[in-house]
């Protein structure tokens, strides 16, 4: 598995070459720079499946599953993969033949942090939530964000499953988690200090896990 870091501030990618959903999923976006960044997000997908797999990025072609998970379509092929963004930041990971997921968050301020938490976190994540110092607690919190919801979309149905039945800690490092009768790799990725994000691969992953620039 691969996971790539992209500054959508520093992109040229070829908006001439996204199909027609890719850019209606970016005109959702009201305001210029978000549209403008998910453009670019989407360019880098484009750019990374294709250096994987030497071809033109034109030519890939996707879908997506009923719950709204997109996959490469055309050329068919065993790899998977999963794009988050936030903000200026995006992260691609790149997986073969295994299930994949990504989260990025800009870190931000909570006014309700513990009432947020309630709506995703099992009892016991909220008790060791509690248990934190006050400094400690907004950057966990939003650990345990990233974290469960890239085990979410590498399970391929996102919050359509109550994040609520799935335990993930609320620590950093790599965790191996049981869940949909598979066992999940979940890791937190060091980014950068105002985001937080995390990786879920279908397996046990044993090897290191390296984020890698692409421009």
């Amino acid at each position: 598995m691969q996971v790539w870091a992209v500054d959508l501030d520093c992109g040229g990618g070829d908006v001439g070459r996204l199909s027609t959903r890719e850019r209606a999923r970016a005109g959702r976006l009201k305001r210029p720079d978000e549209h403008r960044r998910s453009l670019e997000a989407h360019c880098a997908v484009r750019r990374i499946l294709a250096l994987q797999l030497g071809v033109d990025p034109g030519d890939l072609e996707f879908d997506a599953t009923d719950a709204g998970k997109p996959f490469l379509a055309k050329p068919a092929q065993a790899l998977q993969f999963n794009l988050s963004h936030s903000g200026r930041y995006s992260l691609i990971a790149v997986a073969e033949d295994r299930s994949v997921g990504v989260d990025i968050e800009m870190s931000r301020p909570m006014s309700d942090l513990l009432g947020v938490a309630m709506g995703i976190a099992t009892a016991r994540e909220i008790d060791l939530l509690r248990q934190l110092p006050a400094g400690e607690m907004h950057s966990s919190f939003f650990d345990l964000w990233t974290r469960k919801e890239a085990l979410l979309k590498a399970i391929g149905r996102g919050f359509l499953v109550d994040p609520r039945q799935v335990t993930v800690g609320i620590g950093q490092g790599r965790t191996y988690v049981t869940f949909d009768a598979r066992i999940w790799t979940v890791e937190t990725l060091a980014v950068g200090a105002s985001v937080r994000a995390a990786v879920a691969i279908e397996g046990e992953l044993t090897t290191a896990l390296v984020v890698r620039p692409f421009q």
